[in-house]
């Protein structure tokens, strides 16, 4: 049984609940509904993905499953209520879904991606998607032969900043970029998690796997491919680590740690132009010194996030989620998509190996191995 799960719930839980309802629903909907299910009710799955799939025409919730009987119960809450079982053998094997999102402890995610492809579902699969490359490169393979999408949740690819900055960016020759920082903090404290594995870097919830995976995989969607290298130097008087990421003649400079948020994107041209975006905004910045700039653009990311509150305008990491769900969605039917794919979730698996093989050795320089 894959990590993070146990046995189904007993008798008073019904362990199977609805299916008859899901195929009677599939009868009567139009055939572009997507049917998805999810394995891992968790925190992840109330405050992100649950709204996504609220706010998301053409995709309805039709299964749920969690270990923990005091998830179902609130998963039993919704409208119109899903399948409910304890046991991911039960809703891949039963269930007749199109797609799975995969938001369980990252330890279970390459057993259970495989085994939803087998069953003939696409996956949308929380990062990290696997712990090892070779865990990644299974679940690739296991797509490819399924001829099934898997995705890989980088959802920063969707937010709003980035993707101003990416279009800035593209108008711009790569030799005019002359230097990139990106400094990423997540707090995990008040993220209130009903598994301990955040911060836990042998389950996957260490820096390099929450944090830096986000910056790698947001940097190679900007510039196309990459790093062929990379340096790590964990600790430091600011805590976290820091990564040198060689893009061929670029380097960029990324500082990923848990603590309080900090979200700042810095891309330097030859001209003196920095185009920085944060968590909710995109700037230009020409003067100043570094820490007046650092600064500034913190200040006003929180109070944009403020003004957002203020104004009941949609959160920005929850917009984040629903386009990315409208994306996968898309790759289902067919359509042409821009999430992470299962070879980018492989690469990035890959520089996280390098990463850790460098800070073993004191920081040097290791290549990304193909």
């Amino acid at each position: 049984m894959p990590a993070g799960f146990s046995p189904a719930p007993r008798a008073g839980w019904r362990c199977l609940r609805g299916w008859g309802e899901i195929g009677r629903m599939t009868a009567s909907a139009s055939t572009s509904l997507l049917r998805l299910g999810v394995l891992g009710c968790g925190r992840v799955f109330e405050r992100f993905h649950l709204p996504a799939i609220d706010r998301t025409p053409g995709v309805t919730l039709a299964a749920a499953c969690d270990a923990e009987p005091s998830r179902l119960a609130w998963a039993a809450g919704r409208t119109p209520l899903p399948a409910l079982t304890g046991s991911p053998a039960d809703l891949l094997s039963h269930s007749p879904l199109d797609a799975v999102l995969i938001l369980t402890p990252p330890p279970s995610h390459a057993d259970l991606t495989v085994r939803a492809l087998e069953a003939g579902m696409a996956v949308l699969v929380e990062k990290p998607m696997a712990l090892t490359v070779e865990e990644g490169r299974r679940m690739a393979e296991a797509g490819s032969r399924a001829g099934r999408r898997v995705q890989v949740g980088f959802a920063r690819r969707f937010r709003e900043p980035y993707r101003r900055l990416r279009s800035e960016l593209e108008a711009i020759d790569r030799r005019e970029w002359r230097a990139v920082h990106f400094e990423l903090v997540f707090p995990t404290a008040g993220w209130n998690a009903h598994t301990a594995f955040l911060g836990d870097d042998a389950r996957g919830g260490g820096v390099l796997d929450d944090v830096l995976s986000h910056q790698v995989d947001l940097l190679r969607s900007m510039l196309g491919a990459g790093p062929d290298a990379v340096r790590a130097v964990a600790g430091g008087s600011s805590g976290g680590i820091r990564v040198d990421l060689r893009f061929g003649e670029l380097t960029a400079v990324c500082h990923a740690a848990h603590g309080p948020y900090t979200e700042r994107l810095t891309v330097e041209l030859t001209d003196g132009r920095r185009l920085e975006a944060t968590g909710s905004r995109m700037n230009s910045v020409c003067t100043g010194s570094p820490a007046w700039r650092r600064g500034r653009a913190l200040v006003l990311d929180r109070v944009a996030l403020l003004e957002d509150r203020i104004r009941r305008r949609p959160n920005i990491s929850r917009v984040s989620f629903e386009r990315q769900l409208q994306d996968f969605a898309q790759a289902v039917r067919g359509g042409v998509a821009i999430g992470a794919t299962a070879d980018d979730g492989l690469v990035v698996l890959r520089v996280l190996e390098a990463c850790r093989e460098s800070a073993r050795v004191g920081g040097a320089w290791r290549e990304v191995c193909a």
